[in-house]
């Protein structure tokens, strides 16, 4: 049995550890960009979809970080806490996992929303849109808040020597 468990933790999802959640990450990340880019090509749902599983892999990229030893908790607490797209980060990933957050969000509430851009040429007869995301008052460009969370990781693990 313990041969079983044994070999059952070292399923194909933690070789790598950390490094290869960053990299698995990363693969979300081009999935998304590609959807967002591709609108109204990709249907919204599919785009919504997985640019959310990108947030999701991206916020527990810190769980992982921690968990193999390479920066202690209150270390990388407070790198992230010098990025205003953590706090982003943190609540879509929780709240697309969590019906309600409890744990302190910055916007429980937030939402996403299409914007279409009438001025642009049509695709295959449907208008060209983008997806917004509308957190803590202010609008963003979903696609940029994807961006600016990859450079978020990229100076943080670079900063370590990790990358």
């Amino acid at each position: 049995m313990k041969e079983i468990k044994d070999a059952l933790s070292r399923g194909a999802d933690r070789v790598g550890g950390w490094s290869n959640h960053f990299r698995r990450t990363k693969r979300w990340e081009e999935r998304a960009v590609h959807a967002l880019t591709n609108l109204p090509a990709t249907e919204f749902n599919t785009a919504l979809d997985y640019a959310l599983a990108y947030f999701i892999w991206s916020h527990s990229l810190r769980e992982w970080l921690i968990g193999d030893g390479i920066f202690l908790k209150d270390e990388l607490d407070l790198a992230l806490r010098r990025y205003p797209e953590w706090r982003i980060v943190r609540d879509l990933a929780n709240r697309s996992k969590h019906l309600i957050l409890t744990q302190n969000p910055t916007d429980g509430d937030w939402v996403v929303f299409r914007e279409y851009d009438h001025f642009a040429p049509q695709v295959e007869g449907r208008e060209r849109h983008h997806l917004n995301l509308y957190f803590d008052g202010k609008k963003y460009l979903l696609l940029d808040v994807i961006s600016s969370t990859r450079s978020m990781w990229e100076k943080i693990l670079s900063d370590k020597g990790l990358i």
